[in-house]
């Protein structure tokens, strides 16, 4: 069974260093894993997060544009009764006034395009790269077929990774 990935990256046959599906597929799960959500492409999933019990929801996200469904402990939420910023987070106009809560949010969320599309293939390219390692003090540093942003890519990385959640 062959199926598109959801982030849209595919091999160039013709790049000049190949890479494989497997390669694109771990850079992209790699920059996931370190921004704490998915990113790219806009897509709709449900989210479910612990909350402290306060009026307010943090949902792992940078891009909220749309809350479609929300639930207290299973309990259905009036959509009306809550409002939303982009950035993520929820308010419940009402004070519940109860301590920890499970919640559980339909959202649609993510950007169309970002750069990190780009990053993700230099990152598969460079995974494919023979390892070069240098020793410096006694140390051997350097990765072999590691995937792993370089510092210029971090930097873009950065604008995409959530903080601490509450």
């Amino acid at each position: 069974m062959n199926t598109t990935p959801d982030h849209g990256l595919a091999p160039n046959p013709s790049a000049a260093v190949p890479v494989t599906q497997a390669d694109i597929d771990l850079a992209v799960e790699t920059l996931r894993d370190l921004a704490g959500w998915h990113i790219w492409p806009v897509r709709q999933e449900t989210i479910t997060v612990d909350t402290a019990g306060d009026n307010v929801i943090f949902l792992p996200t940078l891009r909220l544009l749309q809350v479609h469904a929300l639930a207290l402990d299973g309990t259905p939420v009036d959509l009306d009764t809550i409002e939303w910023s982009e950035s993520g987070m929820i308010r419940l106009k009402r004070r519940s006034g109860r301590g920890f809560r499970r919640a559980k949010a339909t959202i649609t969320h993510g950007f169309d395009t970002t750069p990190l599309a780009g990053v993700a293939m230099h990152m598969a390219a460079r995974a494919t790269q023979p390892g070069t390692n240098m020793t410096v003090g006694g140390i051997s540093v350097g990765a072999p077929g590691a995937m792993t942003p370089q510092s210029s890519e971090w930097r873009l990385l950065d604008r995409y990774k959530l903080g601490p959640m509450p």
